[in-house]
């Protein structure tokens, strides 16, 4: 061995500082399509907006990666070049209410290791209905309410965005009230004075559209008993609370108190809560004690799947008039994930009269976890013919070191830590 230059071998310890040492192709990949398209739809061609011909993404095992989930929106044809859908990709359940939805992917060419950045915008098409909290809004009015005395409805809500959100109102014609939208909010105006005697209880459908097409729409009754005067709606003490908490938190956990006064007494001054809009997934992960307005933890706060909240809440004093606040929840990231290594390709059997320096696989190391707890350190054991070398962003190409001689070591087994 020591003929051959493998008399010694020394150390190797590599550190993940995200540090690119092979220049990205310029011009990295904008695609934009529509949710919910088939599986296998195409998106684009990467093998023509590259300049690549068929030949080569084979030889250099094209390949899509897709960091930090556990879902692959889309694959390469091979045969094609094109980049196409493998799963179901639904906007709302990606990106919610944000205006602009945009995955990011890796797209990978090896020999030599090459990496571009593909950005897919996902566009949203008008899959959802308006929706109101509930089939049936109570309330309860005063005969004495006076002409142009306003009444807040809870607004309709339509997880499709833009256009496709909700744009217009419509209310049964009737003789007592009509409807007033500003802002978003929603209320009905007393038109014509009420009279308990003559009319008890009103019923009302209030009607939701969006504006795609084909448009879509939802319905709630409104419920209305006539009683005697009712002059002061709730007041939340903050027009938006924030928290914080770390992920992991147990069950249970008070996250904050929300509170409202009400100026009348008795009935109309019995102040309760309970949430207004929020996602089917928020209403599993915590809980408002009605009475108290505090909200506590009921499911796994993870910060890896969503790392922040923001839900309604609605204060309803005894006669049925509302107000509603806004809460901001951030949550912290722990470091309650290991970093997981991915031998992504090896060339196996290796010659033995490759030259020092030889690319012989390509390792990707990952950690679902953010900003400190995300960073990790990777290295090799001693006394092997080959090192580490920091490649992409968190990718490392296994490299020769000197000459492999097969009848001195006819294979190695490498740990990498």
């Amino acid at each position: 061995m020591g003929d051959k230059g493998f008399s010694a071998l020394f150390p190797i310890i590599c550190y993940v500082f995200f540090i690119v040492t092979m220049p990205l192709v310029k011009g990295d990949l904008s695609y934009s399509f529509p949710e919910e398209m088939k599986p296998g739809s195409v998106i684009g061609n990467v093998a023509k907006d590259l300049g690549l011909n068929l030949m080569t993404l084979s030889s250099r095992k094209a390949r899509v990666d897709i960091e930090g989930t556990r879902k692959r929106y889309c694959d390469i044809n091979m045969n094609t070049g094109d980049l196409i859908t493998s799963e179901r990709i639904d906007r709302e359940s990606l990106c919610g209410e944000k205006p602009s939805c945009v995955v990011k992917i890796d797209l990978v060419l090896e020999n030599p290791l090459e990496l571009h950045r593909v950005s897919l915008h996902v566009q949203d098409v008008n899959d959802n209905s308006p929706k109101f909290r509930q089939n049936v809004i109570e309330m309860e009015i005063r005969e004495s309410a006076e002409k142009g005395s306003r009444f807040s409805i809870g607004a309709a809500h339509d997880a499709d965005i833009g256009q496709n959100d909700v744009q217009r109102y419509i209310l049964q014609p009737n003789e007592k009230f009509i409807l007033v939208v500003e802002n978003k909010k929603v209320e009905l105006s007393l038109e014509n004075k009420l009279d308990r005697e003559k009319q008890k209880e009103i019923n009302l459908i209030l009607t939701a559209l969006d504006g795609g097409s084909p448009q879509k729409s939802g319905t709630v009754v409104i419920h209305i008993t006539v009683l005697d005067a009712n002059d002061n709606a709730p007041v939340f003490k903050q027009a938006v609370y924030k928290a914080s908490l770390p992920e992991n938190s147990p069950l249970e956990t008070v996250v904050i108190t929300v509170s409202a006064t009400d100026a009348d007494e008795g009935v109309n001054g019995d102040v309760t809560y309970q949430f207004g809009h929020v996602s089917d997934n928020d209403f599993n992960l915590f809980s408002i004690d009605s009475k108290t307005g505090q909200i506590k933890i009921t499911g796994v706060i993870d910060c890896e799947e969503i790392n922040s909240f923001e839900m309604s809440v609605e204060a309803k004093d005894g006669l049925g008039l509302l107000s509603y606040t806004k809460v901001l929840i951030d949550v912290n990231d722990v470091n309650d994930n290991a970093p997981v290594i991915y031998l992504k390709s090896l060339a196996n059997p290796t010659p033995e009269n490759v030259s020092p320096g030889t690319e012989v696989g390509i390792i990707n190391v990952q950690d679902r976890d953010s900003e400190k707890n995300g960073q990790v350190r990777c290295s090799i054991q001693q006394n092997v013919p080959f090192k580490l070398v920091p490649s992409i962003k968190n990718y490392y190409s296994l490299v020769t070191t000197g000459q492999l001689d097969r009848e001195l070591v006819s294979d190695y087994n490498i740990t990498i830590t």
